[in-house]
């Protein structure tokens, strides 16, 4: 049994905080959703018999939208509440920072907290801080950052200094300020290899039920949503992606056992219908996914479940399908990238594109919603080969896909585009560069950085792309518009769009506006 690391006389030693979501004013839906990593981190210290305060900013506050810097609007709690809301006393505060886009906005939360607690040790961890370690730490008055998968170094971090160690010298997968203001680091930090050991998330501690009770999901609303994770990392390498740099290249699966385990509790304890999958790629391994599946039928529960973020197709075929359709999923999406193979060579993404179609038709053949996603203005990427790819969307349409999403290409920090893109002096991490990233959200703001391509022709593609494809698919499948208009009308949906329309018109979710603060 665990000891209680802190007297809870004296109050709480730690604090986590989630800071408000941002997003670009123009943007078609704000997906505010809960912090799967944070409460993970907060399972840990739970387990380890450490006393913490949370405080998501978002969760505390989903109805709250306020304007913020460069037409932006940030959904939750503003900053100076989230700083009034910070127990005091607190020795440790943790600040969760997983997207590169919000980073000023991080830095200037951190800031404001280091003027109201100057004693306070200031960690930060997340993929944004993991991808670019050295200029977080810079730029900011954090004191200590934890890389990677961060549970087990933020325990051994905490355990520390409480325990009265201020040196924090040797913890693996950590990069701290020296007493110089020199910066110091240390090796990564072995992933866990037994995910089954990992404490749940501490969902307790959170507002939980703001999200739940509001209808606030990641994927397709079918019912009371909860997020969950069955894997950890992707065992490829494409040159655009960040994973590898925050969890390596090894995929990691739980058992299917201790999984439905975890499902089924959730359904006890907060009444739950649907699934979201917060997987990298949940489907690496055929023998894991149809064990899975296998273990929902035997146990008799009911639910469904889908995976918003995508999958591999390597181990899809009509058997799999089958299996996830008969277990309750009923929504997935592919990401191919490109419908050129030259493309998809440079950026080395290794996917059999034929294949992909193939597993579109298995799913569309038994009732899976799939969504695509596309991605334009690679650099040297040629008119032509975009051509191409919007070709493959519309082969993707007439094969069945419900959506899909052009993307344009972005370079995020950690991937190894992005590297080859600083070296030559194309990318400046810089609040410049972290703003040009709202175009993953925000069509209006398209950027090139394709010598060939310009912003405005980039933005064309896109919408060509998109438009073409709903024709194609409308055209091919007539029934779908009018099920749409019918799902949209009688408070259903089955379909991205039909979620991304209903959250536009303020029919599920969304927040009300607030005055600047």
């Amino acid at each position: 049994m665990s000891v209680p690391l802190h007297d809870p006389e004296a109050g709480v030693p730690v604090c986590l905080i989630r800071p408000p979501s941002q997003f670009p004013g123009s943007n078609m839906v704000a997906l505010l959703i809960p912090p799967l990593g944070l409460a993970y981190v907060g399972g840990a210290l739970a387990a380890a018999g450490v006393g913490f305060a949370v405080i998501d900013s978002v969760g505390e506050a989903p109805d709250e939208r306020r304007p913020y810097d460069n037409d932006t609007n940030l959904f939750g709690l503003a900053l100076e509440t989230v700083v009034d809301r910070i127990p005091q006393g607190v020795k440790i505060i943790g600040v969760s920072s997983s997207f590169s886009f919000d980073w000023p906005l991080c830095r200037t939360l951190v800031g404001m907290i280091r003027r109201r607690f100057p004693q306070a040790l200031l960690v930060a961890g997340g993929e944004h801080v993991t991808a670019l370690p050295e200029e977080s730490l810079r730029t900011s008055e954090l004191d200590m950052l934890v890389l990677g998968e961060g549970e087990a170094t933020f325990v051994e971090l905490v355990e520390r200094y409480l325990a009265g160690d201020r040196e924090l010298a040797g913890i693996a997968g950590t990069l701290k300020k020296g007493p110089g203001g020199e910066l110091v680091s240390t090796q990564r930090r072995l992933r866990l290899r037994q995910l089954d050991q990992l404490p749940r998330p501490a969902w307790d501690r959170f507002p939980l039920r703001a999200y739940l009770d509001r209808n606030l999901t990641y994927g397709v609303f079918r019912g009371r949503s909860m997020p969950i994770l069955g894997s950890r990392g992707c065992p490829y390498q494409c040159a655009f992606c960040s994973s590898e740099n925050m969890w390596t290249t090894r995929w990691e699966p739980r058992s299917p056992k201790d999984l439905l385990r975890e499902i089924r509790d959730y359904q006890e304890e907060y009444d739950i219908q649907n699934f979201d999958f917060y997987d990298l790629t949940a489907i690496i391994k055929k023998r894991w996914i149809l064990e899975f599946c296998q273990e929902i039928l035997d146990s008799g529960l009911k639910f469904t479940w889908q995976l918003p973020t995508g999958t591999r197709v390597e181990a899809f075929d009509a058997e799999v399908a089958a299996k996830l359709f008969a277990s309750g999923c009923r929504n997935l999406a592919f990401s191919p990238e490109s419908g050129s193979q030259r493309v998809l060579d440079r950026i080395m993404k290794r996917v059999d594109i034929e294949h992909l179609l193939q597993a579109i038709r298995d799913c569309e053949k038994i009732g899976i919603n799939t969504k695509g996603n596309l991605v334009i203005g690679f650099p040297e990427e040629s008119r032509a080969e975009i051509r191409e790819t919007i070709r493959y969307g519309l082969r993707m349409a007439l094969a069945g896909a419900h959506d899909l999403t052009y993307w344009a290409f972005t370079p995020y920090p950690g991937s190894r585009l992005f590297r080859e893109l600083r070296e030559q002096g194309l990318v400046t991490p810089d609040d410049a560069y972290f703003d040009s990233l709202r175009s993953y959200a925000d069509t209006q703001s398209t950027r090139s950085l394709n010598g060939k391509i310009g912003d405005r022709e980039l933005r064309f593609y896109r919408r060509l792309g998109t438009l073409l494809f709903y024709l194609a698919s409308w055209a091919t499948h007539p029934s779908r518009p009018f099920r749409m208009v019918w799902n949209i009308v009688s408070g259903r949906e089955e379909s991205r769009s039909e979620m991304v329309i209903r959250r536009r018109l303020g029919l599920l979710g969304g927040g009300r506006q607030a005055n600047r603060t």
